[in-house]
């Protein structure tokens, strides 16, 4: 009798966990605009949020040289993010949720943003052209990570900004370094599957950091780490620098009709860089500089591509 009993209620608890499994698959967020939205070309003016993590900071390191060098017009554009280190899709899903106060810092540009320091919400809630996101590094390859965070995001952001064209993009980041390049190429596929699969939740466009990380490691700017100085976050020099050159060549190319390639911006390495770089640095130069560029905007044509 006993034993049928907790057949009974085994077999009760069951139920109730598929039922849960169930709710939560019918509370999963849907899309509010299904629309591909595109960026503003031939307007001339941009403002972006990037939103993220370290790996947000790598490209943003060199951006504002690069636009420096660009000779367009500073007056027209920002660029801010908001930066929290270790912070997942879902770390800022529950920031919106819960109404934590963020600060969203300048990294490129002159528009001044009225809101610098409030809640996520209220961030968004202004005019934004472009907002960036990305997932966690060690979370990169798992597809099954990004719902219902992605979707949530995406539909706040459609929800708040005043701007109903605001392109959402998603950073696809680059691989560790394992000491094989093959092994950082099998990794970078991973990733950029789980990449492409963010347009099905309202991503817009992909920022293809990853794939240009890794053209440049099949070329003589390699370094012996893949261009990192850590093994996971990029390298003082060529690395942060081709990292900047993608999301230049993603992002200002197509607004303002100014390629990457050709941009006279060098980074010499200072001695803070060097002084916090486990690994080699790698100084960008004027006889490199163009094949970092040719990287980046190889990457843009094809973000799912290795050149």
């Amino acid at each position: 009798m006993k034993i049928k009993l907790i057949h009974i209620i085994a077999a009760f608890a069951l139920l109730l966990v598929c039922a849960q499994c169930s709710k939560q698959e019918i509370e999963m967020p849907a899309l509010i605009d299904n629309t591909q939205h595109e960026l503003p070309s031939g307007k001339c003016a941009l403002k972006v949020l990037a939103i993220g993590n370290s790996f947000t900071d790598d490209p943003m390191a060199y951006f504002d040289a690069l636009v420096r060098a660009s000779g367009i017009d500073r007056n027209t554009l920002c660029v801010y993010s908001a930066v929290k280190g270790g912070a997942s899709l879902e770390y800022w899903a529950n920031i919106c949720k819960d109404g934590v106060e963020v600060t969203i810092s300048r990294r490129s540009g002159l528009i001044t943003m009225p809101v610098t320091q409030a809640s996520l919400n209220e961030l968004l809630a202004q005019d934004w052209d472009v907002v960036t996101v990305q997932q966690l590094s060690n979370l990169a390859q798992d597809a099954d990570k990004l719902s219902p965070d992605l979707p949530y995001l995406v539909n706040q952001i459609r929800e708040l900004c005043p701007n109903k064209d605001v392109v959402i993009a998603f950073q696809q980041i680059w691989s560790y370094w394992e000491w094989n390049l093959q092994v950082s190429i099998d990794n970078w596929q991973k990733i950029t599957d789980v990449a492409k699969s963010t347009m099905d939740y309202g991503i817009d466009m992909i920022i293809p950091t990853g794939t240009a990380i890794q053209n440049a490691r099949a070329t003589g700017l390699n370094t012996p780490h893949g261009l990192t100085r850590d093994g996971k976050h990029l390298g003082f020099g060529v690395g942060r620098y081709v990292a900047a050159c993608t999301w230049f060549e993603a992002l200002i190319a197509p607004v303002y009709g100014v390629s990457v390639v050709g941009n006279t911006a060098i980074h010499d390495i200072t001695e803070s860089e060097q002084n916090n770089s486990t690994y080699e640095t790698a100084p960008v130069t004027n006889p490199n500089r163009t094949l970092c560029q040719q990287c980046a905007a190889a990457a843009v044509a094809n973000p799912f591509q290795l050149q």
